[in-house]
């Protein structure tokens, strides 16, 4: 296993004091394999990939329990030195927005070659990454700046430079949000692409459950700073075993179906400070019942590789 976060939790600083915002994540990654990581705005998600590169700045919050494994190290132990060894060269990270990560008073031809090791000869390789990221048209073009490209390109540009240093864990945070559709399509074949040709193992954080569908090989849906269910993308496509899943997957618009009824989960996510008793899902579910207060439910195995935070599973999907 390639990646393995174990029992990972995270604390944020809010109003002077501190609040538990990842409550206890395990998620594996292997080599050649794409997890996606789905959620709403504020569930944590973006908060565990920042942890793998250990991003997330001191003055904001700090992981209080877990381990990240990477190849059999604890990222969480490494000293500064090490973890510079292993960030940006054997784990690569996509921002959501290209041109806030791309230096505007830096060529792209000099954003690629501050990553590349081989220095003596730079310029065939950089044509090489252009090209495996459908830039051809700025090969050679050495004084480009990433305001002289559009939001696709930068997008591609961003991912050039994640791939220069080959390599093994690319992690995506939401990187076509801010693309149209068409340029999104683009973006999600290049990743493909670049997964199959460089055997990559992807984590790709989103929360846009139909472009996860395309490109993941399994799924960890998460709520409430817990993963609520996991498991390969087939069994979680045909056979989703929390309310919460079922509610996502039911409000994919559909060319085919555009006359039937729109189903928007009802409420809104709660507050890592103001967190339900029992099940975080409880407010907002529609399989409820008494003893989903009594306590929050464990991440139980429903079928095989296929785990569900509920204790209604068997009312809910079709496992």
């Amino acid at each position: 296993m390639l990646l393995q976060i174990k029992n990972l939790k995270i604390n944020y600083k809010s109003d002077n004091r501190l609040v538990e915002v990842v409550r206890g994540i395990d998620l594996d990654i292997d080599k050649g394999e794409c997890v996606g990581l789905i959620g709403e705005s504020g569930c944590g998600k973006t908060t565990v990939g920042l942890s793998i590169t250990k991003l997330i700045p001191e003055r904001k919050g700090n992981i209080s329990a877990g381990e990240i494994l990477f190849a059999g190290k604890d990222i969480l132990k490494l000293n500064s030195e090490e973890l510079r060894n292993i960030r940006g060269k054997k784990i690569s990270y996509v921002f959501q927005e290209p041109f806030s990560s791309l230096n505007p008073v830096f060529t792209i031809y000099e954003q690629i070659r501050e990553v590349l090791e081989e220095k003596d000869n730079p310029d065939s390789r950089i044509a090489e990454i252009l090209k495996s990221v459908g830039l051809e048209k700025i090969i050679g073009r050495k004084n480009m700046y990433p305001h002289e490209l559009s939001g696709g390109m930068q997008q591609r540009a961003m991912i050039g430079v994640a791939i220069t240093s080959r390599p093994d864990l690319l992690v995506l945070d939401e990187p076509t949000t801010a693309l149209d559709v068409t340029v999104q399509r683009q973006i999600l074949g290049l990743i493909m692409e670049l997964k199959n040709k460089m055997n990559l193992a992807i984590l790709f954080i989103s929360h846009d459950l139909r472009i996860v569908f395309n490109i993941a090989d399994k799924i960890a849906i998460m709520y409430a700073g817990k993963i609520i269910e996991c498991g390969p993308k087939g069994k979680i496509v045909s056979s989703p075993a929390h309310p919460y899943t079922i509610g996502l997957i039911g409000s994919i618009p559909s060319l085919e179906h555009r006359k039937k009824v729109f189903n928007a989960i009802g409420g809104r996510a709660p507050l890592f400070s103001e967190l339900p008793c029992g099940c975080k899902f409880y407010p907002r579910c529609k399989f409820r019942i008494n003893k989903c207060l009594e306590r929050e439910p464990d991440l139980d195995e429903v079928n095989q590789g296929h785990f569900s935070r509920c204790i209604n599973f068997h009312l809910v999907g079709g496992v």
